[in-house]
């Protein structure tokens, strides 16, 4: 007696499949994949097998682009990050989603928040909100604008910072973007004579991801600088 044939998995797809179900070019498809931004497909002999995640990653390259970032932009997003397993499971993000595109993701409760963050949780709430980390959203729910930062916050204390010390950098956080986006409104309120009306609206489109982008980079390459200075090399060069 025969076997019937296996059910096929659902979660495998050829590249010609993948490339249909994301709408783009198989070619595209293969330029992702050199740049680094797309993971091989596992291979069986010579033809190479993609999954669901293959198809996630190339949705979500697709809305980072429509948000103003560039391929190479994409490309440090995804590499640049490491991600909690406790905060995906919370937000009900992948962690794609979670740091790399950095939308809300579902709202969490106060019991998921203090176990995430047992140091400012319920007692240092009310500075959180204040901070931006999280925002009221329902009854006993809580949004995250920016999972990132709520990340940034877990991986400070369990490094072994106080919550002061932690808070001080939120607030420093929050009273940056305060000024960006202050300055950025200022802008966009205030168009120039005669302005095209769609540029000004791409521009307002494509703008803010390239304003979050660019103050983020910016920020960590003078991180950086103040960082090298420091080092003890460096300071008794100066010394001399």
């Amino acid at each position: 007696m025969v076997a019937p044939n296996p059910t096929p998995d659902m979660d495998e797809l050829s590249v010609d499949e993948l490339a249909h179900r994301a709408g783009l070019p198989t070619r595209t498809i293969r330029e992702y994949q050199t740049m680094g931004l797309l993971p091989s497909p596992e291979r069986r002999g010579r033809v190479g097998i993609y999954r669901v995640a293959h198809l996630q990653r190339l949705q979500l390259i697709g809305r980072l682009q429509e948000r103003g970032y560039s391929l190479a932009g994409i490309r440090d997003l995804l590499t640049s990050w490491t991600d909690g397993d406790e905060l995906t499971d919370i937000l009900g993000l992948s962690p794609d989603e979670l740091v790399h595109l950095d939308e809300p993701g579902s709202p969490a409760t106060l019991d998921q928040l203090t176990r995430l963050l047992p140091q400012l949780v319920p007692d240092r709430l009310d500075d959180l909100l204040a901070f931006g980390v999280i925002d009221h959203c329902g009854p006993d729910r809580y949004c995250v604008p920016s999972p990132s930062l709520l990340q940034l916050t877990v991986d400070a204390l369990a490094t072994g910072y106080t919550p002061t010390a932690v808070l001080s950098l939120l607030t420093a956080v929050h009273d940056a973007a305060e000024l960006v986006a202050g300055a950025a409104h200022k802008l966009l309120s205030r168009p120039p004579a005669g302005a095209d009306r769609q540029q000004l609206e791409a521009l307002a489109t494509r703008g803010r991801g390239l304003l979050a982008h660019g103050t983020g980079r910016l920020a960590i390459y003078t991180l950086g600088r103040r960082l090298e200075s420091d080092a003890p090399g460096r300071r008794a060069r100066h010394a001399r």
